[in-house]
């Protein structure tokens, strides 16, 4: 059934999907997860529901009006996306937009959201849409978080928002940990790692001159990163030899249905795939694998990025981008450096880029080429560096890098 395959088209508010689960298979794998002292945040839709939902047929003042002079509100239709139309358009007809101006409304909300929390045990949101509310929700739900959930738990409720968007302050707007989110996911790092490393439609320079700009934007905001989600075509399609599509922003629709791309054959894509891992497996923030993507699996546009997880049958290709990434998440918790520390830009060119991350003592060189032959790059410190993805040991302060690699480099 493709309606509302996604679960974003929510109905009762109070129940779990029963083609996923009851609410007692929730709860036991949140107990299991905690017992692996594993995390779990869940999705939150807050911007609307179903128009059969049970609150909407019984309160539908608590949501705008379907109308816009005469015309109807559905985004992109006879509302825009952005703005004050933005906070009131409705993403189809079908699906009423709460009005959160009405306390009511929000009143109702922020408790639905908080009871969530309550049954299952959670650690965190995903907040869906988060330009598409009003603020106060935002500063509703931290207010109730800290003074109904964090007192009992003892710990952070941690909430990270999705605002498709490359305006940066837009997303830095509602990054305060305090009052609204602790981060949002950042897109415009994903659209500089896609044209710098994976399409290759962009030099290193310009990923560096990015990085510079966006190294310590959020202030105390703790961002998700990502090279890939479900509102975009699946990350290796942009890493072939021959781009899918390079335009980071392409939403691959027109080929979600005919015309599906397969895997790439060969080691290359997923070599720049590999590359591109290792620049946010190696900065601060809260890495975002969306899942198959640590084995390069492929998919257009939506729905075709949501295929059923591949679980055998691997290439060659596949398994060794699957191994890189369980390394750079080894290698990641080993160093502080690599989660909070600072970058320094070492040595950059067309298709090179070094820098150094440091937490105190703990220092790490990050080097990649996204060229696809060697690259001689400079700067590093004399004398030995091993790196800790393969064990290998190398002689600074020049260093000639494979086509398509990256080294996580420690001095010795």
């Amino acid at each position: 059934n493709y309606s509302a395959y996604h679960g974003y088209w929510p109905k009762d508010l109070t129940q779990p999907e029963s083609r996923q689960g009851t609410m007692a298979d929730l709860q036991a794998l949140v107990t299991a997860a905690h017992a692996r002292q594993i995390k779990v945040i869940v999705d939150y839709a807050m911007n609307h529901v179903h128009s059969s939902s049970p609150v909407y047929q019984e309160h539908p003042d608590w949501f705008w009006p379907n109308q816009n002079g005469g015309n109807n509100c559905v985004c992109g239709q006879g509302c825009g996306w952005d703005g004050a139309e933005g906070k009131r358009c409705w993403f189809r007809d079908y699906l009423p937009d709460f009005n959160f101006t009405n306390a009511a409304a929000r009143t109702f909300s922020v408790d639905n959201a908080l009871w969530w929390i309550g049954q299952t045990g959670i650690d965190g949101f995903r907040l869906d849409a988060v330009k598409h509310i009003e603020d106060a929700w935002l500063t509703d739900l931290r207010a109730r978080v800290k003074s109904d959930i964090e007192p009992t738990t003892q710990q952070h409720f941690y909430m990270v928002g999705e605002t498709f968007t490359g305006d940066k302050g837009t997303i830095a707007y509602y990054v305060n940990p305090s009052t609204m989110l602790d981060g949002q996911f950042d897109f415009p790092l994903r659209h500089a790692l896609v044209g710098s490393v994976l399409a290759r439609s962009a030099s290193m320079f310009d990923l560096d001159n990015f990085l510079g700009g966006n190294d310590g934007f959020y202030g105390a905001g703790v961002m998700s990163t990502f090279i890939g989600n479900h509102d975009v075509p699946r990350s290796i399609h942009f890493a072939q030899d021959q781009p899918a599509w390079t335009d980071p922003w392409a939403g691959g629709k027109e080929r979600a249905w005919t015309n599906q791309p397969q895997l790439p054959s060969g080691m290359s894509a997923f070599e720049r795939m590999a590359t591109a891992f290792a620049v946010i497996f190696t900065l601060p923030g809260v890495p975002l694998v969306y899942y198959g993507d640590e084995y390069g699996m492929a998919g257009a546009g939506d729905p075709d990025n949501r295929r059923f997880m591949q679980w055998s049958g691997y290439s060659a290709g596949q398994t060794f981008l699957r191994d890189r990434v369980a390394a750079l998440s080894a290698i990641r918790s080993e160093h502080t450096a690599l989660r909070r520390g600072t970058r320094e830009t070492v040595f950059v060119s067309n298709d090179a880029l070094v820098y150094r991350m440091q937490d105190g003592a703990d220092v790490v060189y990050v080097a990649l080429n996204r060229g696809d032959s060697q690259q001689s790059v400079q700067n590093l410190p004399s004398g030995t560096l091993t790196d800790e993805l393969d064990g290998s040991t190398h002689q600074g302060p020049t260093l000639n890098l494979p086509p398509r690699t990256a080294r996580v480099l420690v001095p010795n």
